[in-house]
């Protein structure tokens, strides 16, 4: 599977990265995904060490922009993307806050990951409004979502800055805390529509598991606690 022989991912960082659970993730992301990847310019946010960024290329990505806060995990995927002989012109990694970077003008793409991102930020507004800017047809969504809702609801929380595995310290920090949220799936579906996508793939996690089994712990995708999707820009 695709991070057998990637293993460096293993190493560039410690968040979420035990390579069967990587592997799996692989195949609901980008192998589900890859038609729409292939020979498209893509934009991956809070690309980390930029192994999804990676991974996109070697799907047939034409180029990956990243964009990530944390300048040591940046400096981690450009090390590893030019040991593994990969052109410097097909990718680019940006540091900054991903919500005031998807607004330049030079980022355009037809693809945007966003990637494990959604519960780590409450700006939403921005980032769709970021993600629609980038006049992407298709966003590819893996994100916690809220359970035994009913409704578009959002849950509102603190969450510290501290670790790679939380959410990033921007200009709306207090202290070390900033204001995150995790949303229901019906509450994402209502966001993208506000930016004209509409969902037109969702990953059947039960059915992905069941045909891979012995492969690693996906636990909070078996509970319906995580949810990976593709939406279509449609006005």
């Amino acid at each position: 599977m695709f991070f057998d022989d990637h293993p460096e991912f293993v190493e560039t960082s410690g968040v979420a990265s035990a390579q069967a659970r990587l592997n799996m993730r692989h195949l609901a992301m980008i192998e589900e995904n890859a038609e729409v990847i292939r020979g498209r310019r893509v934009v991956d946010i809070a690309s980390h060490d930029g192994r999804w960024s990676f991974a996109a290329l070697k799907a047939g990505a034409a180029h990956v922009t990243g964009i990530e806060g944390r300048r040591h995990l940046v400096e981690n995927a450009r090390k590893t993307f030019a040991a593994k002989g990969i052109p410097d012109a097909s990718y680019r990694m940006i540091c900054g806050d991903v919500h005031q970077k998807l607004f330049n003008p030079k980022i355009q793409a037809e693809v945007v990951m966003c990637l494990g991102f959604l519960y780590h930020t409450a700006r939403y507004v921005e980032l769709m409004a970021g993600i629609a800017s980038t006049g992407a047809e298709y966003v590819i969504i893996d994100t916690r979502v809220i359970q035994d809702v009913e409704g578009p609801l959002i849950q509102v929380r603190t969450e510290g800055t501290i670790a790679d595995a939380l959410a990033i310290k921007d200009r709306y920090a207090q202290g070390k805390r900033v204001i995150s949220a995790v949303p229901s799936e019906e509450a994402l579906v209502v966001m993208l529509d506000a930016i004209g996508f509409e969902v037109d793939h969702r990953t059947d996690w039960h059915a992905l598991i069941a045909q891979h089994p012995g492969v690693g712990p996906v636990n909070a995708y078996a509970r319906g606690e995580r949810v990976t999707f593709r939406a279509r820009r449609v006005a």
